[in-house]
């Protein structure tokens, strides 16, 4: 989605056009594509999922935004009931509007944040907040600690009382994008102040709860010397927020992270390595006491294409799976998915929506919905059959 200015999918974005879905399952893969609904059906329009979350395998939330003609964005939000998706109305803000993700604390309590005002200048961009009661989703008011532009770009709940959603606000006329943190008690949404940073350039991009008192969230921060990219990790304990300290692993960005329990977190993202490079896959562990880098894989790409895993999720310490997209043979984004067996990862085939491969997919979110069972979600386009636009994407297996 990872990230975002303009505002935060506009990289993500890049390259993804597109028609419609049918179900699909690759040769060798345990993934298969599953057909969801598009609320943007002109061409040079948009529809996009970056986030999910789930309940149970007959409760699957998947969030994101659909982009008219007109190039107005609108929050987009789509419902799994173990047997189609569907459309769940949700409201807009402001002006364009987007959803970035979704937390759910069960099925008839789920949050969805992202940013209202896409469509203005990023100064104009404010938070966007919205709940699902069971049967209707609303927009619940939420802070802005600037005038400058304020981004949501992850959520995560312990309980109902007890949900953090996590992204970026700019200040000091445009010079700074420092990380934003906002909480919710049961009853209204708080900014929780953040102590100083490294860098005053750091983006937010993802968090994960283990419990009230132990959340993680990351993403990346500029050098304020070399201009350099650096992984950016952030701790609560209960009190406060703190910054931890940066790895000596090169340019890397943090897309995602998820905690299978206390001593067994995952953060997943891309590496450009000491110098800059090709774009690699990344993966960080905590083990209760640090984090390390371990050895992930890549696609084979041609013609110094990219590696980029953009979401992670774990059925158990030992079924761990993160998701992305790498280069493929015609030169376009092909899904990526990685497993986790307890000692190392390994690249698993993935299905697409095109299998021939000339059309660009990418997976920005996958979740565990239930023993054995994952859903992936993102976006293909087909503008290389003439019909510019993305569509959503979904990926499910049972085989996890």
């Amino acid at each position: 989605m990872r990230n975002r200015a303009i505002p935060f999918l506009a990289l993500a974005v890049a390259g993804l056009l597109a028609a419609g879905a049918a179900e699909a399952q690759a040769a060798g893969s345990i993934f298969q594509v599953v057909a969801t609904p598009n609320t943007a059906t002109a061409p040079i329009s948009n529809d996009l999922l970056t986030g999910t979350a789930s309940t149970s395998t007959k409760d699957v939330w998947a969030v994101g935004f659909a982009t008219d003609p007109g190039n107005t964005d609108h929050t987009l939000a789509e419902h799994w009931n173990g047997t189609q998706w569907s459309v769940s109305p949700t409201p807009d803000g402001t002006s364009g509007s987007q959803l970035a993700a979704v937390a759910a604390v069960s099925p008839t309590n789920a949050w969805a944040v992202g940013l209202q005002n896409s469509d203005q200048p990023i100064a104009s961009n404010t938070t966007l907040i919205e709940h699902w009661n069971g049967s209707t989703w609303s927009i619940v008011p939420s802070p802005n600690p600037d005038t400058e532009g304020d981004v949501l770009t992850g959520v995560t709940a312990t309980s109902a009382n007890d949900v953090w959603a996590a992204g970026y606000f700019t200040t000091g006329g445009g010079t700074e994008i420092l990380p934003l943190f906002e909480h919710w008690n049961g009853t209204a949404w708080s900014v929780v102040s953040v102590p100083a940073v490294d860098s005053s350039v750091s983006f937010v991009h993802s968090i994960t709860a283990v419990s009230p008192t132990n959340v993680w969230a990351v993403g990346y921060q500029i050098d304020d010397s070399s201009g350099h990219s650096d992984d950016l990790i952030l701790h609560w304990d209960g009190t406060r927020w703190t910054d931890q300290p940066i790895l000596p692993i090169g340019q890397v960005t943090l897309q995602s992270v998820h905690a299978v329990s206390a001593n067994d977190v995952w953060a997943v993202g891309t590496s450009l390595g000491a110098t800059g490079g090709d774009s690699t896959n990344l993966a960080l562990h905590w083990n209760g006491s640090a984090w390390t880098s371990v050895n992930i894989p890549n696609v084979d790409t041609p013609n110094q294409g990219i590696n980029l895993l953009e979401s992670v999720t774990a059925l158990s310490s030992t079924d761990v799976w993160a998701v992305g997209a790498a280069t493929g043979s015609a030169g376009v984004n092909q899904n990526m998915i990685e497993h986790w067996n307890g000692s190392t990862w390994s690249i698993v085939p993935a299905a697409n929506q095109d299998p021939q491969g000339d059309n660009s997919n990418t997976l920005f979110s996958v979740v565990a919905t239930g023993p054995g069972s994952l859903t992936a979600v993102g976006s293909w386009s087909s503008l290389q059959q003439g019909n510019p636009g993305s569509r959503t994407l979904a990926l499910t297996t049972t085989r996890g």
